[in-house]
């Protein structure tokens, strides 16, 4: 205290009563608050100034110094220095000063109640003071603000409170003022009781401190957490009673995490959890709260198991985990605000904000309301703030049960003090909380109602009061002090692990590894001691109230959304990193893959003459798919600590996960259009914006659900990224470019089909459709694609097709001379065979007739020469076929030259790409035709042949898909797309995760 301030308090109590009224008492009442607030050397000081004040004022008739502007204006230094509780404790006093005669005249009720008004004192809980000190044995106060504390088992009063402690003689008196959670204590009785080791004087005023507790040898102990339980005025369905029974639990190792104990909790407690590293305080809250599943027990609240029936008692339970679980892009109040609207369905945009403020209020947060959250390394906020904000996040809904993880863990001890403070405050509102620390500070220790102490091996070893708990492992390592309480009423809990871990110390004085009691022995000591002897309370017959409704689904998809997209918007470098890579990836590409032969003769750049279009349509879909896995593959781990939390809400899984899926979604499109359109307009792409932006956008859109599903099934962004090349490198090999599908180890690949690894692979489907579109569809080719693709027909048939089987003829016929019929005949007729009946399905007209008797049985010479005369016929039918087509296409040419009066040769040159038409025409195969699994396959020209189904070659112009032969660009984007829904089912259900999980066991 300031010297002004002590002068200020010594005038006021000179003030305070009429000179025939000042007692001795009135002076050792002054020098006992002196004692309290002050050193023994400056007490004497202030009494002399006392004495002097009282000499001065009481002068005369002292009239003028005794009026109310003196008092108001001494009250007034008093109050601009004092904090409320102070000033509560200055008004007791005074009133224990006037009183001090056993009476009060007109002057001094009308001094107290000035400084009450000064002091700003509600005016009921001064008069309930005034009673509360007036009474005696004879006349104990009926207040709804008083508790008696007697060996009675009942009160005969009406409003006040009581607890029955056998043993008691007299009463105790409790006072309570709510206005700022302060408890006063009067003992009227005659025996020794002791509070914090101090005896307590008869009819004297003791102001009740956190964690404090009242003794006597024949009593069993009062706590701070009885007197505080007591006032509690429990509101209809807000009680709760948490047990666990028999509580065991396994990690997957086997080994044991929680040994079995019992326990029954009340609300409107703080509970502590304390052990060494590695003693389960984590892994027992997290059973508590029902993140992990106990092998053995039950824990129930109000009677519902919480683990089998989560939702019955879903929005019951918070947990404010010692990670960080704020959005770092997002102010203080958005934090709050988002997570508000999530629980608060039924309320209005004002009526929400109207509670954030509020609550921004409480937890001293609202003049950071507009500042940034940033990241623990780059933070806006305190480290105490940032505490304060996550306790908040939970705090906004009121749950009746909270978990708290280490709340102080790296703050100071003014910040570790302020947010116990706040977690006591609201278990005074009837709240029950478990919060696990780690060397809590004497005041902080002292505010826990009880605490729990794990020993290494998840052994529980004590349950009970703080303080009493120093006193319980004194008595067990028998310390000759065991009970011996500090005046102060200062705790050190370091001695408690001090005990637990003590060494063994050898021969030669030197401390062992070995400790002198083992988590075993400690174990069996508590369940000898204290476990079974819990007291276990009847379960309330319904769960708590839940006083929120949580936003509809609908609602709640919204609200991701937005959430989301403003915390990627405020994220400055996240914004300009993904809306510049895709131009800037389509910059460096197109423009180092612009090539064109370079002569002193022409410098122009010829679309046609590019021989690295195929090259950037590949790295196109490359980019696309490395795009869409980098943006969303730490989408979802990202938010898991969040995540984690807001499971305790029971909110809607696919909400989210359909937020995620659109903003990826919206984000590709956004980096494939702006990728297309630089890169198509460097290399001169023409006319093909939509074609290119589709399949890039299906290909993007595949990675973005395969980088959420892996997103979402590892818990770090490391092991994320090492995997993603695992991933997209499988994409390069397999897309049938880089390495020619039929160049394929032959186990795995085949020569009429793309094999199956290649079939799974986004790329080959994203990569054919673009070269088959662009070479269909170009303003050139798609005039001629029709005809060209019956001139090589026919061309194959006449000039490879037919030869073939004119020298597998001649061959059988031969065999049929020497009469050699061996396995090189039955495979050559089973080949002309098998030709003839797929020839004879597509012309019926030219059909062979003596197809039956290609067989070996029936095949003779005559049968060999009918054949011949057969593909004499087929000879003709081409030629006939090749020259009507090559008619009918000069016939097109000339009108479409006469009709738009076009350059063809210009035409040709712009939309048209050679090195393109070489890919998909194989002209690089040197071999037309071959023989591979008992049929002829052709070898060139893949673009101009249909597939058969949707399996087919690479670079078919179309496939054959529900009964129709549908274009290739289509079929493959059906394709994609279909492979997209499989991993948004797959990410719905949580499969990759699952599966992930069977590898962890």
């Amino acid at each position: 205290m300031s010297e002004e301030l002590l002068k200020a308090l010594m005038k006021l109590f000179a003030l305070a009563s009429d000179a025939d009224d000042i007692t001795h008492q009135s002076r050792v009442i002054v020098e006992n608050y002196l004692n309290q607030e002050l050193n023994a050397k400056l007490v004497p000081t202030y009494l002399s100034l006392y004495d002097k004040n009282i000499k001065e004022i009481h002068h005369g008739d002292g009239k003028d110094a005794l009026s109310k502007e003196n008092v108001m204006a001494v009250c007034f230094k008093i109050n601009a220095v004092l904090e409320q509780k102070q000033k509560v404790v200055i008004l007791i006093r005074l009133l224990e000063y006037i009183l001090a005669d056993e009476n009060i005249s007109d002057h001094e009720l009308q001094f107290l109640l000035t400084a009450a008004r000064s002091f700003n004192v509600p005016v009921e809980e001064f008069d309930d003071c005034l009673k509360f000190i007036e009474g005696d044995t004879t006349h104990i106060p009926d207040l709804e603000n008083v508790l008696l504390i007697n060996s009675e088992e009942s009160s005969n009063l009406q409003l006040s409170k009581h607890i029955s402690k056998p043993g008691i003689e007299g009463n105790i008196l409790v006072l309570k003022f709510p206005s700022v959670d302060m408890f006063v204590l009067r003992y009227l009785g005659n025996s020794d009781l002791y509070l914090n080791g101090q005896i307590l004087f008869k009819e004297r005023t003791y102001i009740l401190t956190v964690g404090c507790s009242i003794r006597s040898s024949k009593v069993n102990p009062i706590y701070y957490s009885d007197v505080v339980s007591s006032f509690l005025v429990q509101k209809e369905g807000q009680k709760i009673v948490f047990k666990a029974s028999g509580l065991e639990y396994r990690f997957v190792t086997g080994n044991i995490g929680i040994r079995p104990f019992t326990m029954c909790e009340e609300n409107g407690r703080l509970i502590g959890i304390m052990g060494g590293s590695g003693s389960g305080k984590s892994t027992l809250l997290n059973v508590l709260n029902a993140n992990y599943t106990p092998n053995k027990g039950v824990v129930t609240l109000n009677g519902i198991d919480i683990h089998k029936n989560p939702e019955v008692i879903k929005g019951v339970i918070g947990y404010v985990s010692q990670d960080d679980l704020l959005i770092e892009e997002l102010t203080v109040f958005q934090n709050l605000y988002y997570n508000a609207k999530l629980i608060f369905g039924g309320k209005s945009n004002e009526e929400i904000t109207e509670i954030v403020l509020d609550l921004l209020t409480s937890l001293g947060l609202r003049e950071t309301a507009n500042l940034k959250v940033g990241s623990p390394l780059d933070r806006y906020i305190s480290g105490g703030q940032r505490k304060r904000l996550n306790i908040g996040l939970e705090l906004i809904r009121e749950p009746a049960l909270m978990f708290v993880d280490e709340p102080t863990s790296g703050l100071s001890s003014r910040d570790s003090q302020n947010i116990m403070d706040l977690l006591k405050e609201l278990s005074l509102k009837g709240k029950l909380i478990y919060v696990v620390i780690h060397q809590p500070s004497s005041d902080i220790f002292k505010m826990f109602d009880k605490l729990m102490i794990l020993d290494v091996g998840g052994y529980l070893i004590y349950n009970g009061n703080p303080v009493e708990g120093i006193k319980y492992f004194k008595r067990a390592a028998n310390y000759a002090n065991a009970d011996e309480e500090d005046a102060s009423g200062n705790v050190n809990p370091e001695i408690i692990f001090n005990i637990i871990d003590q060494k063994v110390v050898d021969e030669y004085g030197h401390l062992t590894e070995n400790r002198k009691v083992s988590p075993e022995e400690w174990y069996q000591l508590y369940l000898d001691k204290i476990d079974q002897y819990v007291e276990v309370v009847e379960d309330p017959p319904s769960p708590p109230n839940i006083d929120f409704k949580l936003a509809s689904v609908l609602n709640q998809f919204k609200i991701f959304v937005t959430r989301d997209v403003l915390s990627k918007l405020t994220n400055k470098q996240y914004l300009l990193i993904n809306l510049l890579e895709a131009p800037v990836l389509a910059i460096i590409l197109s423009y180092f893959v612009r090539y064109f032969p370079f002569s002193r003769a022409t410098s122009e750049y010829v679309f046609n003459d590019n021989e690295n279009i195929p090259a950037y349509m590949f790295m196109a879909v490359v980019v696309a798919l490395f795009i869409g896995l980098t943006v969303s593959a730490e989408e979802i781990i990202r938010d898991q600590k969040i995540r984690k939390r807001e499971s305790f809400l029971n909110l809607n899984n696919g909400a989210y996960l359909i937020s995620k899926i659109l903003i990826m979604f919206t984000l590709s499109a956004i980096q494939t259009a702006t990728f297309v359109l630089v890169g198509n307009t460097i290399l001169g792409v023409d006319g093909m914006f939509m074609d290119y932006f589709f399949i890039l956008f299906s290909a993007a859109c595949f990675a973005n659900v395969l980088g959420l599903n892996i997103s979402a099934s590892f818990n770090s962004a490391v092991t994320i990224y090492i995997l993603i090349p695992f991933l997209i490198i499988p994409q390069l090999i397999f897309s049938g470019v880089i390495v020619k599908f039929d160049k394929l180890n032959p186990t795995i690949t085949s020569r009429t089909v793309v094999p199956v690894i290649g079939e799974l692979m986004a790329s080959r489907w994203a990569f054919e459709a673009l070269a088959v579109n662009q070479f269909k569809k170009n303003k050139f080719e798609k005039n001629f694609f029709e005809y060209d693709k019956i001139l090589l027909m026919a061309d194959y048939r006449k000039a490879f097709w037919i030869p073939e089987l004119h020298a597998k003829a001649g061959l059988i016929e031969n065999m049929l001379r020497s009469n050699e019929k061996g396995e090189a005949f039955e495979s050559s007729l089973a080949l002309i065979k098998a030709e003839v009946d797929e020839q004879n399905k597509l012309y019926p007209k030219l059909a062979f007739q003596f197809a039956d008797h290609l067989v070996p049985d029936k095949v003779n010479l005559e049968t060999m020469a009918e054949f011949n005369e057969y593909l004499k016929l087929q000879r003709t039918f081409y030629s006939r076929l090749y020259n009507k087509t090559t008619q009918d296409k000069d016939d097109e040419l000339s009108q479409l030259s006469k009709s738009k009066n076009v350059d063809f040769v210009e035409i040709q040159n712009k939309y048209k790409n050679q090195s393109l038409s070489d890919l998909v025409t194989n002209k690089s195969e040197l071999k037309k035709i071959d023989e591979y699994e008992g049929r002829f396959i052709q070898l060139n020209n893949p673009i101009y042949r249909d597939a058969k189904g949707l399996r087919g070659h690479f670079f078919a112009p179309r496939k054959m898909l529900f009964g129709k032969y549908i274009d290739t660009y289509v079929v493959n984007s059906i394709v994609i797309w279909s492979m997209t829904l499989v991993l948004i089912i797959l990410l719905f259900l949580d499969g990759m995760r699952r599966f992930m999980n069977l590898f962890n066991r």
